[in-house]
């Protein structure tokens, strides 16, 4: 993969710029163009640097200059994978881990990976709805900074809320699910119910947000209302070890929430 990488864009080397640069244009090239899709690993610097003309020095530093241009990703253990198009949560409400600076949160990268119909089986639908015909399910896996993933269930009534299986993705990730409520529905969350535990996370949440199985973790239970008895949605974190503050609020009387 290092030489047919090399052989396509790397051969026509610009005249006057250092090697690690010359390198780096190569692999914008080849990640533009799709050689190297969004999430894909790439091949050990070490294979770069043995298929290529450049030193190992060179493709550390090559790469060492994408990894701060949030280009690629370096993860311990795994590898190195082509970042993915991310969008950024407006607003984020359930996530707020606190950043380094007083005052401010990490960003929330949400990406859809499900969006379907069920029915109504668990506890959590008959608080919704006993009567509804079926619930949305969107599940989310939510980047925070460049540090961790949180992985989201979220649910709410189908009859009511059809709209929801229409909108696009990138409108579901940048969008606070409250903001859509109040903004096309008139229905502001007014208050929270949240229940949380510390136990193991499933096997199958593990794998998604890249932890060890086994791993025990938060599990983030959330029930929106619009009103004391008026439940509007309910949602579920799996949130992995961190050393992060969570900014729990059981308000909504917050004047950036209605922008």
């Amino acid at each position: 993969m290092g030489q047919k990488f090399f052989d396509k864009y790397g051969a026509s080397p610009i005249s006057g710029l250092p090697k690690y640069i010359q390198l780096r244009e190569a692999l914008v090239a080849a990640i533009a163009d799709g050689f190297w899709k969004p999430g894909e690993k790439l091949p050990p610097e070490v294979e770069i640097a043995r298929k290529t003309p450049f030193s190992l020095g060179t493709v550390q530093k090559a790469m060492g200059a994408l990894v701060k241009e949030r280009l690629i990703i370096r993860e311990q253990g795994r590898g190195t994978f082509v970042a993915e198009k991310r969008v950024q949560m407006d607003i984020p409400w359930h996530c707020r881990f606190a950043g380094d600076e007083e005052g401010r949160f990490l960003p929330v990268y949400p990406k859809v990976l499900l969006r379907r119909r069920v029915p109504g089986e668990q506890t959590w639908a008959r608080l919704l709805n006993p009567e509804a015909r079926s619930f949305i399910q969107i599940d989310r896996l939510i980047k925070i900074g460049e540090e961790f993933s949180v992985y989201s269930k979220f649910y709410l009534d189908g009859d009511r809320f059809g709209t929801f299986m229409e909108k696009s993705n990138e409108e579901l990730e940048r969008t606070n699910f409250k903001t859509l409520l109040h903004h096309e529905f008139k229905i502001p969350i007014t208050h929270m119910a949240y229940t949380l535990r510390i136990t193991e996370l499933p096997k199958d949440i593990c794998w998604v947000i890249r932890v060890p199985k086994g791993t025990a973790g938060l599990i983030f239970d959330i029930v929106a209302n619009s009103g004391q008895k008026n439940p509007v949605y309910y949602q579920e974190l799996y949130i992995p070890p961190n050393q992060r503050k969570l900014h729990i609020s059981d308000s909504s009387n917050i004047p950036e929430y209605w922008i």
